[in-house]
């Protein structure tokens, strides 16, 4: 570099920064495409026959149900054929247990998330987990995969968590795929697999209730013994000795991320051994196995803390009380009889942070708040006569507890396990299956959650449609972006949310497109010859549920709609939104953003039996634009509902009353919001909070007549037009303002136009509103200036606030204004403007509309397109349709 000329040692310098970064994706990208090569061979090779892989905690050790059948099955000579791979973690290679099987002729080992772990499991023929198997696997027709979930839960799971789907996402996945989910009682598959994970309806395989195989070892006539044996290795003597185990579930926002907090479990340790009661006792710790790592290199520690490959249940087998909190690790102890104390010092912020479907009231032992608290309990529990006047109402519910949750918890439930996967042998246990309850499958790709008009059309179906009838599945990709999680957050909680993560076939995927994207409609095969891939991404997604029907509600992406070509439906429906062929000619800033996308949709439209318009003015430009790629016979025409409720709600404000509130002091700002937090939820002062303020920059000091216009800051939409128009009228009118709610790639533009016409002061951009019917009620006039549009839902929802519309005419108007009492001008400033002042002259006049109406014949619209047969509906959805109106929290 120093020998070179300055200028080009500047130059390279620079560029070298560049280079390093092209290298590293040049290097990720050859990466994946081995990995993709690789894992497309494994999923087209045969699967090996009698072979198990068995996985635990993503292979955090050999641990839980997985360990305890696995070692059953080993031993058994009627499975003497079968050859096992166990799936281990980098920090977990070298445990003992795999030192304990190396040379085990049929026992071999594979490092989690290596290709070779890709490998194994997709050409296994049977697969075990008590937890779940990464985002990229792909549950193959031919394999047997068995869920041994890892506990029966006293926390709150899946979807009964607030906002709980995104976390939900591949633990649903998994279940989807499973052949047998392994339940230990019949609150498990109620509560948790049917209903916090809304199993009902899109579960093929078999819920088996049968006990779970870990428990075993418990009534064993060496119960125990393999604990008191590891732990005499690591220094801590049991025989002969009474045990107090210590066993609390981990802490933290979440699983992946959890926090130990040892300070506070050093205190309670030390509290309970250092008691003069527990004197002869061994007080032992058996941490959650997310958060053993951060307790094993801390010395105080060391004498109490159970290695965290010694199984659960073998330190149960030795304990003679146990001492949890939250931990589902309790109900496996019930079936001992033996006494349970019950920790839980953040009872009140546990329950309300993360929730519990049992109560700290219904906890089947004596339950403390503080270490000096759970010292006497224990001491009672261990006092054969203090533990019945004590605790009379606890032992009642232990008795109970333990009747309905471990009754099949007896020794033997590995072996019923065993002989139902291996052997087929249902009749004689508890297996169900068959969890359809009549009501029609749906499933709704929304788009990409963006903030807009298909967003905003998709939440409206969501609410409006009648859950009772209808089991809807929602599906969409996950994304970081605050736009798009808030616009998800507002899904409404009786919708499946099935949200998809990145997959190892991306580059096939993505092959695969380019291929459709550059090859001329009418050259495509007859067959798709990648059918194959697709099929398998939506396998990887959605397992083996089946739906009545499929729905691309976007019909943007050409990649998504493929996906939804190869669902698992006999009907296959997309959505139309707008004039799709002007849509895809659009240019911004010189470039056509949509024209790719859509040209790969409408080369799909061949795989789908219906495409539907969201208005008839719309049916027929699209059939007339888009006939070349489909039959006249699949155009048809469905409108987009309107959320009646949240626009009457958003118009006004809160209408909050709390008498108890009294009179406060507005000195002090922070004094002032903490005496409303009192009476108020802080959600609903926020959210009154910035209604004012959205009002505020809008009235503000003006009078005069305001008119405002709600959408995207794009170029179909016009707002120079509406500009120009204001423009004219207020150079006459000087008491008129104009509020433009929204935003988009063209606000600069427009706020420049809005300067260079004099207009600036009384032009409002207000960005992007969560609630835009708050600003839109306190207005006088809507007017709308698009060169074309979809359905025009603002129009509706306008109307819905009683406004006077002036718009422009486009080709989907006209459903959209029909009787409204407003005016369509033609597409030109002038007309617009003169639009403007018949209202200011007060020649326009709103008439009501019926939004509740509107929307029980729209739903009557989408049952028919989505559902029918040949035209018709099917009988048990016709004619007497059901509407539900979406009621407000």
């Amino acid at each position: 570099m120093k020998a070179l000329p300055s200028a080009t040692s500047a130059y390279l310098r620079r560029e070298r920064v560049r280079w390093a970064k092209q290298l590293r994706e040049n290097r990720r990208s050859l990466s994946s495409a081995v990995k993709s090569r690789a894992f497309v061979k494994s999923l087209t090779s045969p699967v090996r026959e009698k072979t198990v892989v068995w996985e635990s905690f993503s292979g955090n050790g050999a641990l839980c149900n997985p360990e305890a059948l696995f070692r059953q099955m080993i031993e058994d000579p009627q499975y003497c054929e079968f050859r096992h791979t166990w799936v281990l973690s980098e920090r977990a290679w070298n445990s003992p247990f795999r030192s304990e099987f190396a040379d085990h002729p049929r026992v071999g080992f594979v490092k989690y998330r290596t290709t070779t772990y890709f490998e194994q499991l997709e050409n296994s023929h049977y697969l075990f987990n008590n937890a779940t198997f990464p985002a990229e696997f792909i549950k193959r027709p031919d394999q047997v995969y068995v869920n041994l979930w890892h506990g029966t839960p006293l926390k709150k799971m899946g979807y009964d968590i607030e906002r709980g789907a995104d976390g939900a996402r591949n633990v649903l996945r998994n279940f989807m795929s499973a052949d047998y989910l392994i339940s230990q009682n019949s609150f498990m598959t109620n509560e948790m697999y049917l209903g916090a994970y809304k199993l009902t309806n899109v579960y093929e395989g078999a819920i088996v209730e049968e006990g779970y195989p870990r428990t075993d070892t418990m009534f064993a006539a060496d119960a125990g013994k393999a604990a008191d044996r590891v732990l005499r290795h690591r220094g801590i003597e049991t025989a002969g000795k009474k045990v107090l185990l210590y066993a609390p579930t981990w802490r933290g926002e979440s699983f992946y991320n959890p926090d130990a907090d040892a300070n506070r479990l050093k205190g309670t340790l030390r509290a309970l051994r250092e008691d003069p009661a527990f004197e002869d006792w061994v007080v032992l710790l058996k941490a959650h196995q997310v958060i053993f790592d951060q307790l094993v290199d801390d010395p105080e520690f060391e004498d109490f803390l159970v290695p965290n490959d010694l199984p659960a249940n073998e330190a149960l087998a030795l304990a003679d009380v146990l001492v949890t909190d939250y931990s589902s690790i309790f109900i496996d102890y019930l079936a001992t009889g033996r006494p349970i104390a019950f920790h839980i010092p953040d009872s009140d912020n546990y329950s309300s942070d993360r929730g519990l479907y049992l109560g700290p009231e219904e906890l089947p032992g004596p339950t403390s708040r503080d270490d000096v608290e759970l010292v006497e309990n224990v001491k009672a529990l261990i006092d054969d006569n203090q533990i019945e006047a004590a605790f009379p109402h606890e032992r009642q519910r232990y008795a109970a507890l333990a009747s309905k949750l471990t009754t099949r918890d007896d020794g033997e439930a590995g072996k019923r396990v065993l002989d139902i996967v291996f052997n087929g042998n249902e009749h004689a246990y508890n297996v169900k299956r068959g969890f359809d309850d009549g009501r029609k499958k749906v499933v709704i790709y929304l788009g990409g959650m963006i903030t807009n008009g298909i967003t905003s059309s998709a939440l409206n179906l969501l609410h409006s449609i009648d859950s009772n009838r209808f089991d809807v599945t929602a599906f969409f990709y996950r994304s970081g972006q605050r736009d798009r999680k808030e616009n998800a957050a507002m899904i409404p909680g009786h919708v499946r949310q099935v949200i998809r993560d990145s997959s190892i076939l991306q580059l096939p995927l993505l092959g695969s497109m380019n291929d459709l994207e550059n090859t001329d409609v009418e050259d495509l095969p007859e067959d798709d010859a990648d059918a194959t891939i697709w099929d398998w991404e939506w396998r990887r997604i959605f397992g083996q549920a089946q739906f009545d029907a499929a729905v691309d509600f976007s019909g943007y992406s050409s990649y998504w709609t493929r996906i939804v070509a190869h669902a698992t439906a006999p009907r296959k429906v997309i959505w139309l939104h707008n004039d799709l062929a002007a849509d895809a000619e659009r240019e911004v800033n010189g470039v056509r953003p949509h024209f790719r996308n859509l040209t790969g949709v409408f080369k799909l439209y061949r795989e789908f039996d219906a495409l539907v318009s969201v208005s008839p003015d719309l049916d027929s430009i699209n059939r007339e634009n888009l006939g070349r790629y489909a039959p006249q016979q699949k155009f048809t025409n469905a409108r987009n509902t309107i959320d009646v409720e949240r626009i009457r709600s958003g118009s006004g404000g809160s209408l909050e009353s709390n008498p108890e509130a009294g009179v406060h002091s507005l000195e002090n700002l922070a004094e002032a919001v903490k005496a409303l937090g009192h009476y108020y939820s802080f959600d609903d002062i926020i959210t009154e909070a910035s209604r004012q303020r959205s009002l505020s920059r809008v009235s503000g000091d003006n009078a005069g007549i305001t008119f405002v216009t709600v959408g995207r800051l794009s170029p179909e939409k016009n707002h120079a037009r509406l500009i120009r128009a204001f423009a004219q009228i207020s150079a006459e009118q000087t008491d008129t303002n104009l509020v433009i709610i929204g935003e988009g790639p063209l606000e600069r533009e427009l706020k420049q136009l809005a300067v260079s016409l004099g207009v600036a002061a009384r032009v409002q951009f207000t960005g992007r509103l969560r609630n835009p019917y708050s600003v839109m009620s306190a207005c006088d006039c809507f007017v709308m200036s698009s060169d074309y549009e979809g359905q025009p839902i603002v129009i509706l929802e306008a109307r819905v606030l009683g406004l006077p519309i002036v718009t422009t005419r486009f080709g989907s108007v006209s459903s959209a204004m029909e009787d409204s009492g407003g005016l369509i001008v033609d597409t030109d400033e002038t007309a617009l403007a003169a639009g403007m002042q018949k209202f200011i002259d007060g020649k326009l006049q709103a008439r009501a509309f019926d939004g509740d109406d509107y929307n029980r014949a729209v739903m009557n619209e989408f049952i028919d397109v989505v559902f029918a047969r040949n035209g018709r509906l099917p009988n048990e959805l016709s004619p007497h349709i059901h509407f539900l109106t979406r009621k407000t929290t």
